[in-house]
């Protein structure tokens, strides 16, 4: 029988599937036979190895717990099956098959029914493209079931493959680390952010309306200068494209490069620390045609120092903004991609702008000829006993570099990294890697500069000072912003009243190993009362970015709770959602009082 139709249909009614159309037409149909008995055999060589259908005992779920379960191989449907009686309702199931013969064998012999559940998703695709995968799952609720991941292999993959296991365990990992980097793991640091922000908020009155900048470079090469140690030999090519490229420089390179005579046209920042100002702008003077790209994040003296003109864009896909956006009815397409890094910051801008192709230099994400090579010279990281402070704490890996070959990186680089390749090929980015160095970026070409001189930069470009004459500020004005934070201030004293209340309602109950069903279930009511308030959280964008690190944690412990009525499960409960609550009341406190200064500011 063949099943392909069927499972089609049934493959279409999830958008979540993600499945490269690319497998049908590379698949060796010969790879897989199935003999009179029904039996699938797998050839390889001269040997046929048959697919069996032995489970692992070792890689079960826990049926009361909700999980976030990856299996491999499509191809043990009794396998699967399995998995999914014993696993959760609530829990996920992500089948990885990165073996396109595999694949179309059970397109068109298996029952694959069971991805009708919503909760059962299939990545059919290369590994190399797992990353992405992971990052926009993990971009949805299954954020909160990081804690709860566990891996299953099925007979062939566990039993003939095991480095392949291993490389999709390694790509699970990294992205869960490179997620959580995104998220945040501090309260305190996301409100220092917060009141950055809101310090800064009487600088957006004079930064160019980033709206006006989409596309206003489209087509037109921007070279992204780091401070990477593979910049030093090519500073004299860089000089080549000035005037017929956009020159683009993080903050720790542009004193380097005025050095060399090369004036940046834009100077990307993203660190708030008062170090980035001390280093990179007291008592420095950047030609007027230079322009600053930064967000409100920064140490309030750069931009209260800084001559020339601010762009201060909204960072996409960051709770704050998107709130700070919506409140001050800013319009248009005014936000960018940031990241984690000034680079990350630069590569956003150049996008934004409609650059093309963005050429990458000096972005080693690795160390040089040694673990003390870790950036260009004429930096501060020539200082050996700053570079030593900085990296001595933080763990060092290896990764593929420029020419194939390992290098010497951080755990850090490799999110950063990991942030161009999933941007990249979201975005279907023409970016060339010039570094010639460093850590192999996915998705781009490899080129030399000088290569890419005599490729793309033939030509002279706009004046890029003039074009920034002519766009405007954001239409904003103080007596409106002042007027939606007093609206907000009152917003979020009335949300505390509910918290305050609720939190006064679960302490008050008195339960002990002696209760009765029925006074458990009574307190189980009272305990699902805060399911709104964590509504509230996860629908307004300012809560969720500032209490994003308790929200994943009490998620991640409500979800450790096995699903039975007891004394000692409620308690647990009762137990996290305090400490919810408790965060809570104190972050709205900190809000409005951050808010309340941000007024007397305007």
């Amino acid at each position: 029988m063949n099943f392909s139709s069927r499972n089609i249909k049934v493959l279409m009614q999830n958008a979540d599937h993600w499945i490269n159309s690319d497998f049908v037409s590379t698949s060796d149909d010969n790879l897989m036979i199935r003999d009179e008995h029904g039996n699938d055999y797998v050839v390889t060589g001269n040997a046929e190895i048959l697919l069996k259908s032995d489970l692992d005992e070792s890689g079960q779920p826990n049926p009361l717990k909700r999980e976030l379960i990856f299996l491999v191989g499509i191809t043990s449907v009794q396998e699967i099956e399995y998995i999914i009686r014993k696993m959760s309702e609530e829990s996920f199931l992500i089948i990885i098959e990165p073996n396109p013969s595999f694949f179309n064998y059970a397109l068109n012999n298996k029952d694959l029914s069971f991805f009708m559940r919503q909760n059962v998703m299939l990545f059919a695709d290369e590994l190399t493209n797992l990353p992405v995968f992971l990052d926009k799952l993990f971009s949805t609720t299954l954020i909160y079931y990081m804690r709860n991941i566990k891996f299953y292999f099925t007979y062939f993959y566990r039993t003939y493959d095991v480095n392949l296991c291993v490389d999709i365990v390694r790509s699970v990992k990294e992205t869960v680390k490179y997620k959580a980097m995104i998220y945040g793991n501090s309260i305190d640091d996301s409100l220092k952010g917060f009141k950055h922000n809101m310090s800064n908020l009487p600088h957006l009155l004079r930064s160019k309306d980033v709206s006006q900048l989409k596309n206003r470079f489209k087509d037109v090469p921007a070279v992204i200068v780091a401070a990477g140690p593979s910049l030093n030999k090519n500073i004299k090519e860089l000089k080549k494209v000035k005037g017929k490229s956009i020159i683009i420089a993080v903050d720790t390179i542009a004193q380097r490069l005025l050095v060399e005579g090369i004036i940046p046209d834009f100077i990307c920042s993203i660190e708030r620390e008062k170090e980035t100002y001390t280093y990179f702008y007291e008592n420095k003077n950047y030609p007027p045609e230079t322009t600053i790209v930064a967000p409100l994040l920064l140490y309030p003296e750069i931009f209260n120092e800084f001559k020339g003109d601010l762009i201060i864009p909204i960072r996409e896909n960051v709770g704050e903004y998107i709130w700070l956006n919506q409140v001050l009815g800013l319009e248009g397409d005014n936000s960018i991609s940031i990241g984690l890094s000034c680079a990350h910051v630069a590569f956003g801008f150049a996008e934004h702008i409609g650059a093309s192709p963005i050429i990458l230099v000096g972005q080693d994400l690795a160390f040089g000829n040694s673990v003390e090579q870790s950036h260009a010279g004429g930096t501060i990281y020539d200082d050996s006993q700053f570079s030593s402070s900085v990296f001595s704490a933080i763990e060092k890996t290896v990764t593929e570099g420029y020419d194939g070959m390992p290098v010497p990186t951080t755990e850090i680089w490799n999110s950063f990294r990991k942030w161009f390749e999933i941007e990249i090929f979201n975005e279907g980015l023409n970016v060339i890697n010039a570094t010639e160095g460093g850590a192999k970026i996915a998705h781009t070409q490899q080129l030399s500069l000088r290569q890419v001189a005599e490729r793309y930069c033939n030509d002279d470009i706009l004046t890029v000072k003039k074009v920034m004459q002519e766009v405007s500020e954001y239409p904003l004005n103080r007596k409106q912003m002042d007027q939606v934070l007093n609206e907000q201030i009152e917003y979020f004293s009335n949300v505390k009243t509910k918290f305050e209340e609720q939190l006064k309602s679960i302490v008050r109950v008195k339960i002990t190993k002696r209760s009765t069903k029925k006074e458990l279930i009574r307190f189980l009511n009272k305990l699902s009362k805060t399911d709104p308030l964590f509504k509230i959280v996860t629908e307004d964008w300012l809560l969720r970015h500032n209490l994003q690190p308790i929200l994943m944690s009490s998620f991640w412990n409500l979800y450790d709770i096995e699903q039975t009525l007891s004394y000692e499960n409620l308690i647990r409960n009762r137990e996290i959602q305090i400490e919810f609550l408790e965060v809570s009341i104190f972050v709205l406190n900190e809000i409005n009082t951050v808010l309340k200064k941000s007024t007397e500011l305007l």
